[in-house]
């Protein structure tokens, strides 16, 4: 898929996030395989993922620890990168972060792709995030974290 150039990106309202600047043929997200993501007690108002699904529609749920021991969960949920819901508009209450005109495919042009951003966990005032961890579905592809 043709990629954004890596800049800083606004998410949904309120977040930002830095697009991965993986070199050609490198792989710019990760498959949700209960990763631990370690944030190092990051403050943020709001949590955001940035992401596709492949193979269809798919639901998941990231866990959120902050640095008190307290934990929440998130909405790790996004649409088809080609079809989400079946169709072209976002699903689980995704935003549309990006959209392609076509996408690489061997021999020619493939339909469009898209990248999508879940809705946001709202974070309480004080709390700073230790982690984050992915849920176990290699079908979630998480391209950054949105944070606000």
């Amino acid at each position: 898929m043709p990629c954004p150039t890596p800049v800083s990106r606004r998410g949904r309202p309120g977040t930002t996030f830095v697009w991965p600047a993986a070199p050609a043929a490198r792989p710019d997200n990760v498959a949700a395989a209960g990763q631990k993501l370690d944030l190092g007690g990051a403050s943020a108002g709001k949590l955001s993922f940035i992401g596709a699904a492949t193979n269809g529609d798919h639901r998941g749920t990231a866990t959120v620890t902050f640095t008190d021991g307290t934990t929440a969960t998130a909405d790790l949920s996004f649409g088809d990168w080609i079809l989400p819901g079946g169709g072209n508009d976002p699903v689980f209450g995704n935003t549309l972060v990006a959209r392609t005109v076509y996408r690489n495919q061997p021999g020619a042009a493939g339909p469009s792709a898209s990248v999508y951003a879940t809705a946001p966990l709202e974070i309480a005032a004080g709390k700073k995030v230790a982690t984050i961890t992915l849920p176990a579905d290699p079908d979630l592809h998480v391209f950054a974290l949105g944070l606000g």
